[in-house]
């Protein structure tokens, strides 16, 4: 790649259809947007089935050009996080011989083909020539300055039997501390896709029973609902399963309370997060506010999309 003076990027980014990741990667193109104007094209990546993951993966290590593809010619970047992009954006790689971006780990096998891979600290892997670690996923999110005092946000998760036990009860009590504790605020508590029908029973419930509290079902929202959510509310509660949320939540300048799960695995990476984040001081634990001990932190900045956008400009375009 020329390091010479660019008015301009070319940016293909292949998107898996799956909002958490394509937020990761929309969140790294509008921070280099700030720096550059950038070029932005969008290609679906449909899930390959077993039998064509392994053609793709014997096509990139037999000798050949790879994959080729209207769009990317004259592209400076490749960009696309998730595993189902995996292959195809090295697949682009090896005939245009562009630099591949993308956020998460890709298995050990291939990682060494990215020339750059942000991941988050509480995946445990190595930083190296390639590797970078970020403080969570990058996002869209931004802090607009808009938090009003008297608005406060709780999220739940849900449902994931290899990470954690969802306990609804549990959850609903916890829940009601806050907003039976917290009457001066306005609370909105909202479902996600894995929030299951008894906890979505239980918050109706909570919401019929106070008057500063509002339910809504993820369900009946519409895009960008919650980015808007997050930029009105100045405290979030969010259950510590929702890794991204928390992280979108932290990045629009919220202030965050964490409402613990019981973790499986005592080595899993969503443990290890919400140990990172509690020793940052970058949010407080539902306990420490039960016993009146927390210290809301005032002023977090954090913007990991702006962070690896830096760097990829560092890494290519300097003189930029």
């Amino acid at each position: 790649m020329t390091p010479a003076k660019k008015s301009g990027l070319r940016v293909v980014a292949l998107l898996d259809g799956r909002p958490g990741h394509e937020k990761q990667t929309k969140g790294i193109i509008q921070a280099l947007q700030t720096y550059i104007a950038v070029e932005v094209t969008e290609i679906a990546v449909k899930p390959a089935s077993p039998l064509a993951w392994l053609r793709q993966l014997i096509l990139l290590f037999l000798p050949g050009k790879g994959w080729s593809h209207p769009q990317i010619d004259n592209a400076d970047l490749l960009l696309g996080t998730g595993s189902h992009t995996h292959l195809p954006l090295l697949l682009f790689k090896k005939r245009y011989a562009i630099p591949v971006v993308t956020c998460m780990s890709p298995p050990f096998f291939i990682r060494w083909r990215f020339d750059l891979c942000f991941v988050p600290e509480h995946d445990r892997l190595a930083e190296r020539h390639n590797i970078v670690h970020t403080t969570g996923a990058p996002n869209c999110s931004r802090n607009k300055g808009r938090h009003r005092a008297d608005c406060g946000l709780i999220l739940l998760g849900g449902v994931d039997l290899k990470s954690h036990t969802w306990e609804s009860a549990k959850i609903a009590g916890m829940v009601r501390q806050i907003v039976q504790r917290e009457t001066d605020q306005q609370w909105t508590i909202s479902s996600s896709p894995r929030t299951p029908p008894e906890t979505v029973k239980l918050m109706l419930e909570i919401a019929g029973d106070f008057t500063n509290v509002t339910f809504f079902n993820y369900k009946e929202t519409q895009p960008g609902w919650i980015e808007r959510q997050y930029d009105k509310n100045r405290v979030v509660w969010v259950t510590s399963d929702s890794i991204s949320m928390i992280y979108e939540a932290l990045t629009a300048g919220c202030k965050i309370g964490i409402l613990p799960m019981l973790w499986r695995r005592e080595d899993s990476k969503f443990k290890m997060n919400e140990e990172l984040l509690l020793k940052k001081g970058l949010v407080i634990s539902f306990t420490s506010w039960e016993q009146g001990n927390a210290t809301w932190r005032e002023n977090i900045e954090l913007n990991e999309a702006h962070r690896c956008a830096e760097r990829i400009i560092q890494e290519w375009w300097t003189k930029n």
